[in-house]
Order: structure tokens, then C-alpha cells, then sequence
């Protein structure tokens, strides 16, 4: 078998699509983060895989509560809003002050106007709110309003601090130490609106979630190869909190279910471990906590390919993220030898998703995806907008590129130094 005649098989996926549909949510520490776990557990077995087990892990849980965003003044406006998890509990009142995305460039144009982000409500939109945490700590914020970008006036949930997260107590960094929330884009607008007629603006914000400590457990598998060293292909099977979730991961764990099936026909020289991740929306902790528990085996890893939001219905650009540029030209060769030309390559270090953890010791990691997706982490990613023939087309590249990792020692550079 080589890496050209690699072929996922489009009605495979579609019906474990349906499958993870019908458990629904899969947000961390809820049933339906159980039942995944259960359904991954039984077809890793299923398939055949070697040394299956259950990889337990701590984590700091997230118990969401009641929020609330609203203008103060004579003209109050109340906002529907969503807590922004792992944002300090309580509430917080201020001057608002509108940062864009909170880019480089952004906060530039702040301090030339001279503004003290002290003690103030910073409103941003950006995909990552997470990243921005040291800024604004360092800037001593007293609340977040974070604007997401969904359709239909949908509220999204996302989080305010996600990587790298601590491993064990007493949880440095979870909380933030400011309270944050999100409201929708139609909210946003009026918001916005109020914030630059010229007349200061005060928000008053709360969130009233809870944390605690709680266990979860990443499914792992191999495929044992017959030479030394190891091939990772990782999908996370948590959700974020509403809805079934299945672009972000349905999509990911129906490619690696999949792969799996066509690689164990491949009699790799490399072992191939299968990871389905827990905990990677609130903080991607299962990777993180997966590569702190095998660090000795680290520097037999050749490469790690991430499988997170695959590909929807939607006409979405192809795209290739790796810090390491050799495995960035190699995904790159692979997916033009299957007609999969990528739009936008980029070697930069990302930490939303599994592959990050792998990157920050030196792994080559990458993540091929079509990422273009309206419905992002809110209730509107469903069955319905998920294509599993896209999803066929996109996985079967990083499918190839595990198996050319798995089959061939040369493909890469050798590498020096990893821990």
C-alpha cells in the first residue's frame, strides 16, 4: 500500500457521523462525554487495535451558571450572553472600550490615544479570546465582552483561557484573573454602536459558573509497526456546550475511526498510536496531559497529524498549520500528489487545538482542515451541514501523510534534541 491509493470511504463516515449526532453533546464531564468515550473505546476494540486502553488524566472542570452583560445609563440595553468559561466568577462594572481583535496593531492605536486599560471592560472580537489573557492581565482589566461571529444571532460558547493548561492543582492561571462573557454578533453591533458615538460607555458583567477538579480519559490504540518509532494521529471527542457538535470533532473522530480501518492494512514500519483526546475545548488537556505521562517516549515520535474540524458542507478553503516548516513541505506534497492544493499554508505556532502540545517539544504536528465553518463551537453545528464526502477528501490527505511517516524513516528530517 503507498500513500496514493489511500482512500477513506465517505458511507463509513456518514454513519459514524450519525452515530455521534445521536449522543449529542459531548461536553467535558457530561454523559454524552461518557458515552463518546464508551463508543471510542468499543470500536478502537472493534477494529482490532493493539494495546487499547483508557489513559485517566485530572482537569479543572468548568460548571456553567447564569451570566448577564448589559449598558448601564439612562438607555440601559441588556445583551443575551454566554458565560466566557474559565473567566473569574463575579461581577465586574466599568468604562467600555472597543479593541477590535486586540491585535498588535490594535492595542497600538489604544496606547497612541493615551487609554489606561486599567480597571476598564475591554471588548474584542477575535476567534481566540483565550490567547489574549496575558495581555489583558497585564493590563489589569476588570471584564471581557467577547463578540463571536455566528449566524442567526447565536450566542457561541468558547473559552477565555485554554493553552497551555496546568496539569494539576492548585491550577495556575484557571481562573482568569478577570470575568468575561459572550454575546452574539447582532448584540455586538449595537454594542459597538454605543461605544463610539462619543459619549463613554459603562458595562456592567457577571458570570457565576463554578470549577472544581474532576477525571477524564483519553482512548488510545496502535497500530504496532515493525521497526522503532511511532506515528501519533489524535482526535478529540469532547464538545463544547451545546449542541451535537459534529463538524467540531464528529468530523475528526469519523476520519479517525476510519484511518485506522485503511492503515491496519498497511503493515507500517513505525507503530501508529490512535488518540481520541478528552478535555481539548476547555483547555486541551487530555494531549497536553498525554504527552506529560509518555515524555520518555517522546523522542520516538516522528510525527503527530491532528484531526479537528475536518471539513463541513460549507465551500471552505484547505488549509495546512505546522510550526515545523520539513513537515509543513511534506503535508504539502502529499495533499498536491491528491489533488488537494491547499490555499493557505502556514508555518506558524497555533495552540487551539491537540497539536500543540506535541510542537512545544519539538514534534513535527500538524493539522490539515477546512476551517471556514459558520457554526463554530455553538448549537447550530449539526448533522445537517456536515459532508462527509468533503470530510473523506480532506481526512484521506492527513491519512496519507501518517502513512508516508509510518512507512517511510526518510520522509522527514532526522531530528536532534527532543526530550
Amino acid at each position: 500500500m503507498n500513500e496514493h491509493s489511500l482512500r477513506l470511504d465517505p458511507t463509513r463516515l456518514g454513519r459514524t457521523l450519525d452515530d455521534l449526532a445521536e449522543i449529542g453533546n459531548r461536553y467535558a464531564g457530561t454523559p454524552g462525554e461518557l458515552a463518546a468515550r464508551d463508543y471510542l473505546l468499543g470500536a478502537f476494540n472493534a477494529l482490532g487495535l493493539a494495546e487499547v486502553r483508557l489513559e485517566r488524566f485530572q482537569y479543572l472542570a468548568y460548571e456553567r451558571g447564569p451570566a448577564a452583560c448589559a449598558l448601564s445609563g439612562p438607555a440601559r440595553v441588556e445583551f443575551e450572553c454566554h458565560p466566557l468559561q474559565y473567566t473569574a466568577t463575579g461581577e465586574a462594572a466599568g468604562e467600555a472600550v472597543y479593541l477590535g481583535e486586540a491585535a498588535e496593531g490594535d492595542l497600538e492605536r489604544i496606547d497612541a490615544r493615551g487609554v489606561d486599560l486599567a480597571g476598564k471592560i475591554a471588548v474584542v472580537h477575535s476567534m481566540f479570546p483565550f490567547d489574549l489573557v496575558s495581555i489583558l492581565e497585564q493590563r489589569g482589566i476588570a471584564g471581557l465582552v467577547h463578540i463571536c461571529e455566528t449566524p442567526d444571532g447565536i450566542v457561541g460558547n468558547f473559552t477565555g483561557a485554554l493553552y497551555p493548561p496546568p496539569l494539576e492543582a492548585p491550577w495556575d492561571g484557571r481562573p482568569t484573573a478577570y470575568c468575561g462573557v459572550t454575546i452574539s454578533q447582532p448584540d455586538g453591533r449595537v454594542l459597538i454602536s454605543a461605544l463610539t458615538d462619543g459619549a463613554p460607555a459603562e458595562i456592567r458583567l457577571s458570570h457565576h459558573g463554578g470549577y472544581r477538579e474532576a477525571t477524564a480519559h483519553n482512548v488510545v490504540g496502535a497500530i504496532p509497526g515493525r521497526d522503532p518509532g511511532q506515528v501519533i494521529l489524535s482526535a478529540h471527542y469532547d464538545s463544547q456546550a451545546e449542541g451535537p457538535c459534529v463538524y467540531d470533532n464528529g468530523s475528526g473522530l469519523a476520519s479517525l475511526l476510519d484511518t485506522a480501518r485503511v492503515l491496519l492494512e498497511s503493515a507500517p514500519r513505525r507503530t501508529i498510536v490512535l488518540l481520541a483526546s478528552g478535555a481539548e475545548e476547555i483547555g486541551v488537556w487530555g494531549a497536553s496531559a498525554y504527552v506529560h505521562a509518555h515524555a520518555r517516549e517522546m523522542g520516538e515520535v516522528a510525527g503527530m497529524v491532528n484531526l479537528d474540524g475536518i471539513a463541513s458542507a460549507y465551500p471552505a478553503h484547505r488549509e495546512i498549520w505546522s510550526a515545523d516548516a520539513a513537515l509543513l513541505e511534506l503535508a504539502v506534497q502529499t495533499g498536491r500528489a491528491q489533488g488537494w492544493e491547499p490555499y493557505r499554508v502556514m508555518n506558524v505556532r497555533s495552540t487551539f487545538s491537540d497539536h500543540a502540545p506535541f510542537a512545544d517539544v519539538g514534534i513535527p504536528a500538524c493539522l490539515l482542515w477546512r476551517p471556514d465553518y459558520p457554526y463554530y463551537h455553538s448549537r447550530g453545528d449539526v448533522r445537517a451541514l456536515v459532508d462527509e464526502r468533503a470530510v473523506a477528501e480532506t481526512a484521506g490527505v492527513s491519512a496519507a501523510l501518517a502513512h508516508r511517516l509510518a512507512a517511510d524513516p526518510t520522509a522527514l528530517p532526522q531530528r536532534v534534541g527532543i526530550p
